[in-house]
């Protein structure tokens, strides 16, 4: 019955990814910038998870995430690498249901997701390597962080309250 309910709640947290970020509320945004919702439901996967299955889950994530957004840059790397972080880091350490390291742990990888986002671009456009182009991404990544180091202590508290009673 556990494993009925781990697989339901898996199931429960995918089709909130899609909600989450495709009608994201206005009271979640700053200036219209979501938080970084791959990064809230991979955290909490991972750190309760071995290193296998946070990799394998980050892949999927990634490749779902890929699927919403028309570009030619990818969560994939970023999310891959935060995965083998957090689950190592897991498996090592047993105080992570503190409020603040959830919410440290979430703004560093947001922060980490949009650099790699931004890399992406710079390496394959290289014409976006002017001021402008710094500027806004700058705003974006740094309102992303915020809303994101806000929401995720409440949302991955919840997913691994509800992990470890599976």
């Amino acid at each position: 019955m556990p494993k009925n309910n781990n697989n339901l709640l898996i199931f429960f947290t995918i089709i909130c990814l899609q909600a989450c970020i495709i009608t994201s509320p206005d009271w979640l945004k700053i200036n219209g910038i979501t938080p970084c919702w791959p990064v809230i439901l991979l955290l909490p996967f991972s750190l309760k998870n071995s290193p296998w299955k946070a990799m394998m889950a980050s892949i999927l994530l990634g490749i779902f995430i890929d699927s919403f957004t028309i570009s030619d840059v990818s969560y994939i790397p970023s999310l891959f690498l935060l995965s083998l972080v957090w689950s190592t880091y897991g498996l090592h350490n047993k105080k992570i249901e503190l409020f603040l390291n959830i919410g440290l742990m979430a703004i560093f990888g947001t922060a980490f997701v949009g650099f790699s986002i931004w890399v992406q671009k710079i390496i394959i456009y290289s014409v976006l390597r002017n001021n402008w182009f710094h500027s806004w991404s700058i705003y974006v990544l740094i309102s992303e962080v915020i809303i994101t180091g806000l929401v995720a202590p409440f949302v991955c508290s919840w997913l691994i309250f509800a992990y470890k009673r599976n």
